[in-house]
């Protein structure tokens, strides 16, 4: 938008130029024929059609290159110009630091069995669309654990599940989050959970009536294709940002092996967003990778939103634009599911920025090559004006220069 109002800005200066040295010309006593050559000589010498095909034909170049060569799919060529300007990323945990398949790393009961802990976590979390609950649920089925039936769940984005089992209350969730319930959790337990946090494993507490009944440790791998991607966006000069509803420790550990600049943790989803509204008012330009299930609100106050993986369904009976390929709350879609897919994009990002503003250049030395002459300037000291058809020519090859150098996008 910002830069069809320049192209309008020109247009319209172009029109005022025209008639104004005209008018002046007229003013000086030469004959009107004359003077009618020298307004369409301006007019076609200051219209902005080289600035204009400077930046949607290369655009559109690099965002076909990256679709063609990596399957990255882009909600519009504008993404291209808004990449190249990126110096921070924003990544959630779960899903894309990771790998997204949390297993069962360790069960630490107090009490009870461990059997019965799953099985306790697992009736609580049935419903629960949360991969780590997913996980606890799934893995409780594959060991045939006893689920007891529910009463009523509520689940709590970013802290936990609170279920009715007989008349009795059950919550599974962030041990801050039991603690502010008045769950009363065991010093040992606490211990035990900073241990599993500094391995980078995720905790989830257990509380059955008023006491806390032990921890599920979850732990998802970071693929090697990660920290070499992470590697390559820092030498990129990409800061990379990591926000988690997980633990201080846990977030620590995980940076730690990913290698990634800062991490904030304890975050809601509500607290994400705040995260990313806190970082663009201190002036970055980033793009958050995050979680369909609890970060597409703060994917969306980022600058450029990215999915990475395969495109999720579209909506049946979406009427309003039948054709787009994927919901519009995407910037970029990684299909390959590999954030070095991102570094690749960025690269191309940067290429295609050089070529408009090697494109602008072109443009702005038509104009003083051509406007100069056309106002007159020569006629000030006994030369010629530009001719229209010499300022028509000169403008079109220009824009044919512009175009061939776009296409090296």
């Amino acid at each position: 938008m910002k830069k069809q109002t320049n192209i309008r800005y020109f247009t319209v200066l172009a029109v005022l130029l025209a008639a104004g040295m005209s008018g002046y010309w007229y003013s000086t006593g030469l004959p009107l024929p004359q003077i009618i050559n020298i307004g369409f000589a301006i007019l076609l010498a200051a219209l902005p059609i080289p600035l204009w095909l400077s930046r949607p034909v290369a655009l559109a170049r690099g965002a076909k290159r990256a679709a063609k060569e990596e399957e990255i799919l882009l909600a519009h060529p504008a993404v291209i110009a808004e990449t190249a300007k990126l110096d921070t990323l924003v990544v959630a945990k779960d899903g894309i630091v990771t790998e997204g398949n949390p297993y069962i790393a360790a069960l630490v009961p107090e009490g009870i069995s461990q059997g019965a802990l799953l099985g306790l976590a697992a009736s609580a979390v049935r419903d629960s669309s949360n991969p780590l609950f997913q996980a606890i649920y799934r893995t409780a089925i594959e060991r045939r654990q006893h689920l007891q039936r529910l009463s009523a769940a509520n689940e709590f984005p970013g802290y936990g599940v609170e279920a009715l089992i007989n008349r009795s209350p059950l919550r599974v969730g962030k041990g801050e989050w039991l603690q502010q319930e008045g769950i009363e959790i065991s010093a040992n337990l606490l211990t035990k959970a900073d241990q599993l946090a500094q391995r980078g494993q995720t905790t989830v507490f257990v509380a059955n009536d008023k006491y806390c009944r032990g921890i599920i440790a979850l732990a998802d791998e970071i693929p090697q294709d990660n920290i070499t991607a992470f590697h390559k966006l820092h030498r990129q000069k990409i800061k990379l940002i990591m926000l988690t509803g997980d633990s201080r420790r846990t977030a620590n550990a995980v940076r730690k092996q990913a290698h990634l600049d800062e991490v904030c943790s304890n975050l809601s989803p509500q607290d994400k967003v705040r995260e990313i509204q806190l970082l663009r008012a201190h002036g970055a330009t980033m793009a958050m990778a995050g979680s369909l299930d609890s970060d597409t609100a703060a994917m969306a106050a980022a600058d450029l939103s990215i999915h990475v993986g395969a495109l999720p369904e579209e909506p049946a009976g979406d009427m309003e634009n039948p054709a787009r390929p994927f919901p519009m709350t995407f910037s970029i879609v990684l299909q390959s599911g590999k954030l070095w897919d991102l570094s690749t994009l960025i690269d191309i990002s940067r290429k295609t920025m050089g070529i408009v503003k090697t494109n602008r250049f072109i443009a702005a030395v038509t104009w003083l090559i051509l406007l100069p002459p056309a106002l007159g300037l020569l006629h000030v000291f006994g030369g010629p004006f530009l001719p229209p058809f010499c300022a028509a020519a000169m403008q079109l090859t220009a824009a044919v220069l512009i175009l061939l150098n776009s296409l090296r996008a």
